[in-house]
């Protein structure tokens, strides 16, 4: 069950999320002043936080992008959460072995311990394998309550979420960084978007 502040929340990034679609455009405009996005620049969200908001969204907006009917939305929601998770889980675990890795591998260590590397290593290849086979699983869980369409619709729709959160945290990333102009140097020319 939703929180009331997740619904707000979830509510606000549909609007960002809407903002963000045209995100190609963003910096071929001109532009006044940048307002930061809120949230997602001032350090209150982290990757975590920012991951649950667009999981929240996806499942907001399921049942209209895959005209679900009523009878399919609550077992629909459940094996969608379950990929969720499912993919949420293997990132962390995934995440935490490449900074073992990285850590073991840098190149400022005076003594590289090749066995402690071959085990990461291994845990990576072991990990990759059974992350692919949970994530067959769980998605053939998801296309057994939906037909032949909406299955196909799912993996646009989730394709259209992924690149509007990657846009809108590029976004956020690019209002965050200082312009930066040498003494001198002539700021770039924008110029507006061609007229479609």
């Amino acid at each position: 069950m939703m929180t009331v502040r997740t619904v707000l929340t979830a509510t606000l990034l549909a609007g960002a999320l809407a903002g963000a679609a045209s995100a190609q455009d963003f910096q071929a405009q001109p532009q006044g002043p940048r307002q930061p996005l809120r949230g997602l620049d001032n350090g209150d969200m982290s990757p975590a936080e920012i991951q649950k908001l667009f999981d929240a969204y996806l499942v907001m907006e399921a049942q209209q992008a895959l005209e679900l009917t009523d009878d399919q939305y609550a077992p629909f929601l459940t094996r969608l959460r379950a990929l969720q998770e499912t993919r949420r889980r293997n990132q962390q675990e995934r995440f935490r072995l490449m900074g073992e890795l990285q850590r073991l591998s840098a190149p400022r260590r005076k003594v590289v311990e090749d066995a402690a590397l071959k085990e990461r290593l291994a845990a990576l290849q072991e990990l990759e394998s059974r992350t692919a086979a949970e994530l067959r699983k769980a998605y053939t869980s998801v296309d057994e309550v939906l037909d032949l369409r909406q299955q196909a619709r799912f993996r646009i729709f989730e394709e259209q979420i992924e690149r509007r959160k990657l846009a809108l945290l590029m976004r956020a990333r690019q209002q965050n960084r200082p312009n930066q102009q040498l003494p001198g140097q002539q700021p770039p020319v924008r110029r507006p978007p061609p007229l479609e």
